[in-house]
């Protein structure tokens, strides 16, 4: 389905923003409900604060309040739904959803389910179960739905819950693939480095990502299995795999059914933006989208999210560069922990693009720090 045949489209995501700047490529007139309302959301289209109070997460029931009777408009659902996915059957009945079922989502993000199903496409998947370890050392805690990181703990010594389960720890560097499904197979966006660090009492927090490349025999396993995934769930969008990779050896950790937020490192390189062929995912089959993955001209990308280490109050008037984006509206108070907003950067290689990113996010550091020295001149204790 094209812009003209439905103008609006409305992104539902914790943040949403990215999804939002692609759709207007793609020629969209663009709504967006998340938990932040940030400034470049609001230069994107019309932007509704629906965050849960004291959170950064959804609440459903303003975001149904903002929605209102059902109308001719498209939805697209991001981060938000994992651990409530059945709240997306009750989305499609306010709109055109285009986002992969609710079944879909719960079986994927089913602990045991998703594993099992994993092993069976041929991946080497690390143990998971629901009770806590005899030996906890070797394991880690992690939520069912979580995302981003910050539910993820050591299982030594932690508090066992009703929502947990635990996975066996196991060796290599963090990466994911970003691909796009359309019920028959997989087309692979990219392959992606994550960056985790510890951010107030989460040790795992998802702070970035970079542009990678694997082996070409690696990149075709993958993309083997991918397929079979695709055609086994039906999933379709754009969708990402987490694995930890050790040498040659791949291991699949889990499947996020929904757009993840490295489409945003791909997003430049397509016509019309990644939104538009999420999208036209969910009507029809769409081969031609490989050709446009043949076609484009690959550049190293990464970014980073930088967290505010200190309780910091946004100037009124303040210009930022436009490798920042996420961009925190004026006077908002960011508590110490919280996510300010995110740096971009990119280069012929992945070492100039991390070199730009370095910089880049030391530059937003100093300019903090600069706020705080200004602000306390002006509020003496």
């Amino acid at each position: 389905m094209s812009a003209p045949n439905c103008a609006l489209l409305v992104v539902i995501a914790i943040s949403g923003r990215a999804l939002a700047q692609s759709a207007v490529r793609g020629g969209w007139r663009v709504q967006v409900l998340d938990a932040f309302a940030d400034r470049d959301t609001r230069a994107a289209g019309e932007a509704v604060c629906v965050a849960r109070k004291g959170a950064v997460a959804l609440d459903y029931r303003r975001v149904f309040a903002a929605l209102g009777e059902r109308a001719e408009r498209l939805i697209v659902t991001g981060s938000g739904f994992e651990r409530a996915p059945r709240v997306l059957s009750r989305l499609g009945a306010c709109g055109t959803l285009c986002a992969n079922d609710a079944d879909i989502v719960s079986a994927l993000k089913a602990p045991e389910l998703a594993a099992e199903l994993l092993r069976a496409l041929g991946f080497v998947v690390p143990r998971v179960q629901r009770t806590p370890p005899s030996d906890a050392r070797a394991w880690l805690q992690k939520e069912i739905g979580g995302a981003g990181g910050v539910h993820v703990r050591q299982a030594l010594g932690a508090s066992h819950h009703a929502r947990c389960y635990y996975q066996q720890i196991v060796a290599g560097r963090p990466l994911s693939v970003t691909f796009l499904g359309d019920g028959e197979r997989a087309y692979i966006v990219g392959f992606n480095a994550q960056s985790f660090h510890a951010i107030g009492p989460a040790p795992y927090c998802y702070v970035g990502a970079s542009t990678c490349t694997v082996p070409d025999a690696l990149a075709s396993e993958i993309q083997s299995r991918l397929d079979r995934l695709v055609r086994v769930s039906g999933l379709r969008g754009l969708n990402g795999l987490d694995f930890m990779l050790d040498g040659a050896d791949v291991r699949a950790l889990e499947v996020n059914p929904r757009p993840t937020a490295t489409f945003e490192l791909y997003d430049e390189e397509i016509p019309r933006g990644l939104v538009h062929w999420h999208v036209r995912s969910f009507q029809v089959p769409v081969p031609e989208f490989a050709a446009l993955l043949r076609q484009r001209r690959l550049v190293s990308r990464a970014y980073r999210i930088v967290f505010a280490e200190h309780t910091v109050r946004v100037p009124e008037t303040l210009e930022w560069g436009d490798w920042c984006r996420d961009l925190p509206n004026a006077g908002a108070v960011i508590p110490a922990g919280a996510p300010l907003l995110s740096v971009f950067a990119s280069g012929e290689t992945p070492e100039l693009a991390h070199a730009h990113l370095e910089r880049r996010a030391l530059e937003v550091k100093q300019r903090v720090a600069r706020w705080r020295i200004e602000e306390r001149a002006r509020c003496p204790i």
